[in-house]
């Protein structure tokens, strides 16, 4: 365990070095930059904590998305061969593009947090509010990152990945569907809304702590029981994205692409 481990930290490092000579950290860096510029620059008026982690909070998992198509197409390549020949097991060759993408997330978190504090403070906001805001952003973002790495081609087949985009269309889709469109639908069939409201149920759990823990970096409202219990279910629910995504890497055939 301690090996593999290690095996996927040195893997993130060489991947990260790759990535910094490829020049590609200054669409990341451009990117946070334009995002201060336009959402976080002073106007006038003192900035909220509540809005500072309302755009962060949406922010850094749109940058871990990018960020870990990105590092997932660094793997993908047959130089991946070499690597895997040499005693390195597929799980720290994935959990190791994982921390190199979710690094790089981070790091911009980090800097517009940076220019916030240093240009542009939000008066409501201490170093404890600050970091009990961060741990669910965190787990959000490492959450994106490996649900973007489980339906990414390299560990996934496209009929897995097709069945796993329509299980969250449908989690999704009580904010679609609604109003006049199941109005209708419950007058042609009502058995299929009833059917439809049960799978949006079921499929929508394990989206709720991601939900909850977006609000709760915004409000910070750690008194409750319910807010850590989130970070648990957030925690639980990032190991098991990881989890099938290294379970689904190990079964399938590996075929690296040629490109």
């Amino acid at each position: 365990m301690m090996r593999s481990i290690a095996q996927a930290v040195r893997l993130a490092g060489f991947t990260l070095l790759e990535y910094l000579r490829s020049g590609r950290v200054l669409l990341e860096v451009v990117a946070a930059v334009a995002c201060y510029v336009v959402l976080l620059r002073p106007t006038g008026a003192p900035m909220s904590a509540g809005y500072l982690f309302t755009v962060l909070g949406l922010f850094s998992p749109a940058m871990a998305i990018v960020t870990t198509s990105y590092m997932i197409s660094l793997g993908d390549r047959p130089q991946g061969y070499i690597v895997l020949a040499h005693n390195v097991s597929r799980g720290a060759y994935l959990i190791g593009l994982f921390l190199a993408a979710v690094t790089v997330a981070l790091a911009m978190y980090g800097t517009l947090c940076l220019l916030a504090a240093l240009i542009n403070r939000a008066t409501d906001l201490d170093v404890t509010g600050w970091f009990l805001a961060t741990l669910p952003l965190i787990l959000n973002v490492g959450l994106v990152a490996a649900l973007t790495l489980l339906l990414s081609p390299l560990v996934l087949g496209t009929g897995w990945r097709l069945f796993v985009l329509a299980l969250v269309a449908i989690a999704l889709s009580s904010n679609v569907i609604g109003g006049p469109v199941i109005n209708q639908l419950t007058e042609i069939n009502p058995l299929l809304v009833n059917v439809l409201r049960a799978f949006q149920t079921i499929l929508s759990g394990p989206l709720v702590p991601v939900f909850y823990g977006y609000q709760l970096s915004i409000s910070r409202a750690f008194a409750q029981i319910a807010a850590w219990s989130n970070l648990l279910a957030q925690c639980s629910l990032l190991l098991a994205f990881l989890g099938l995504a290294r379970y689904a890497f190990n079964q399938r055939d590996l075929l690296f692409s040629a490109s």
